[in-house]
């Protein structure tokens, strides 16, 4: 059973309003909350106190309704169509075929080419060969690794994918795995425009090969957006994830604040107390953030 107002599926008993006969989740459920067309509700019938005149009665306006019941057919269509998405979801699963996801190659592939990079990071990451030299190959590669200099950097990108892996093969779920990797590949794109922003005024004011060490992946940013997508449709709502195998509840907002403030204040510091390269390499992965924001607010803010 899916909810006629927001599209969401109820897992419980669903709510039917006494006043149009729709079907609500518990958020919706009042008339005021899912724009109720008081189809059914009574419309009593108000004689005038004038004498010797016949009784007026309470006009209804067809025109309300109609353009209500266009509203309803829409919702009903939706439904509709979620119900069957759903219903060829579940086949699939029972059917015994089995569903190609992406998401877990893609984090595979992360992990793997991470580890690489720590390796050789020079033939992976962009750096300063990527805008001076001939290493133009590592455009391709970069938004498949997210590079750090010690273990603990890719420890915290395990446990990054370990707390919202569901949220993403959620994702790809609902919207399919052509939209979690195009939302991937974004936030990339738009992480690395950021940081070139960053980088090359820096690079160019002290006459290059200042920075020639400096390597930086890409992969952060899109796992970013991925991430953050979901939680645009449910910044008022708590969600509950695992934490060492420990339930902790926290609100959309939150849980948004704390990815952005995990990027943001380790670069304002390492940026305004030892170098200000930490910009580009710490800020640039808002750029995930910045994609997902964009694809919500121009393509699914009207189904939140």
């Amino acid at each position: 059973m899916f909810c006629e107002f927001c599209g969401d599926e109820i897992p419980y008993l669903p709510f039917k309003c006494k006043y149009c006969g729709g079907t609500y989740c518990k958020e919706h459920r009042l008339p005021e909350n899912h724009d109720c067309t008081f189809e059914k509700k009574h419309i009593p019938v108000v004689p005038t106190t004038s004498r010797g005149k016949s009784p007026k009665y309470a006009k209804t306006s067809t025109e309300k309704y109609s353009t209500d019941s266009k509203k309803v057919r829409k919702y009903l269509k939706k439904q509709e169509k979620q119900r069957r998405k759903a219903r060829r979801t579940m086949d699939r699963g029972f059917s015994g075929t089995k569903v190609r996801y992406v998401s877990t190659p893609l984090i595979i592939i992360i992990f793997i080419a991470s580890i690489v990079a720590f390796i050789i990071p020079q033939y992976l990451c962009l750096n300063y060969y990527s805008y001076f030299g001939n290493f133009f190959w590592t455009f391709f590669t970069a938004p498949f690794v997210s590079y750090s200099d010690s273990y603990f950097g890719i420890f915290f990108l395990f446990i990054i994918v370990i707390l919202f892996y569901n949220m993403v093969r959620l994702i790809e779920i609902r919207f399919g795995r052509k939209f979690l990797l195009t939302l991937f590949f974004l936030g990339t794109v738009l992480s690395g425009l950021i940081y070139t922003a960053i980088y090359l005024p820096i690079e160019l004011s002290n006459s290059g090969f200042a920075y020639i060490s400096i390597f930086t992946g890409l992969a952060y940013g899109g796992l970013l957006a991925i991430i953050s997508f979901l939680l645009f449709f449910s910044l008022n709502r708590e969600m509950t994830f695992l934490i060492f195998f420990i339930p902790v509840k926290m609100k959309g907002k939150m849980i948004l604040l704390l990815l952005i403030l995990i990027r943001l204040i380790p670069g304002l510091l390492f940026g305004l107390l030892f170098n200000p390269i930490y910009y580009a390499v710490y800020l640039s992965d808002l750029g995930g953030i910045l994609a997902s924001y964009l694809v919500f607010k121009y393509k699914f803010r009207y189904l939140r």
